[in-house]
């Protein structure tokens, strides 16, 4: 992290869901050093305890499901009853089914809906009053250039594309709302972004290189760096946009 941004998030409290692994732990980890305390949140507890006995001190967890009303409302109740204060959302939490659309059955359909759109939604409701208190609160939904550009491969990907098209839309449509209550929102999109969980596809791989024009795969590190920005008050004056860290992904296409 450059030195600009060292302690830039001194005095913040961030919730970041689907915080254990990839994007969102990359997230975490950049808003812990820069100061911040740090909840993330997930169904897995083991990477989460991974997440607080790495980072130590201002690092915290809180075991949720975000697709289950009653645990989006226990975790933002945890968050401030251990934290007093909540400045920073990050809904992050990933549901996608790699299978043809004629395949997805009406669960896989609902499910993708419910985590990639509805938590979303209702978690940053269920926040409000508190991103409200803080008169600098902040939203950041991580949606995808899959919201915005189609791949002709993108087998499997429509009902995960619409649903990051509603996250596009609710974010541009918050920030508006939410602007004269001091509530920023805004939506990174992430183009192909290595995880630690990702099947060995050296194809796959292969072909997002091909239509990066900055000639590599994402890294998780590379959309943290988007999200502190967006965070810290170097963004004050950013809202209700959509930031591609993708590197330059679907400009060819």
């Amino acid at each position: 992290m450059k030195r600009e941004y060292e302690n830039v998030l001194e005095g913040k409290v961030a919730f970041v869901t689907g915080g254990g692994t990839g994007i969102g732990r990359g997230i975490a980890e950049a808003y812990h050093r820069a100061g911040a305390i740090v909840i993330v949140g997930g169904r897995r507890k083991e990477p989460l305890e991974d997440f607080v006995e790495k980072c130590g001190e201002r690092a915290d967890f809180v075991q949720v499901d975000v697709g289950n009303e009653e645990y989006r409302n226990l975790a933002i109740d945890t968050v401030i009853e251990r934290h007093g204060q909540l400045d920073i959302l990050v809904n992050n939490a990933l549901a996608v089914y790699d299978r043809p659309f004629g395949e997805m059955t009406d669960k896989q359909v609902e499910i993708t809906y419910r985590i990639l759109l509805h938590a979303p939604t209702r978690m940053t409701q269920i926040a409000l009053p508190h991103l409200e208190m803080s008169r600098q609160g902040c939203v950041i939904n991580i949606s995808s250039v899959a919201a915005r550009y189609i791949d002709y491969s993108a087998t499997g990907l429509a009902v995960y594309a619409a649903a990051k098209a509603g996250v596009n839309q609710l974010t541009r449509t918050l920030a508006a709302e939410l602007g004269p209550s001091g509530i920023r929102v805004n939506a990174i999109a992430p183009g192909p972004t290595k995880v630690a969980s990702q099947a060995e596809n050296q194809a796959a791989v292969d072909a997002a290189v091909a239509q990066t024009p900055l000639g590599r795969m994402g890294e998780p590190d590379d959309v943290a760096e988007v999200a502190l920005f967006l965070a810290s008050q170097k963004a004050r004056w950013v809202t209700g946009q959509i930031i591609d860290a993708s590197g330059g992904w679907g400009l060819t296409g």
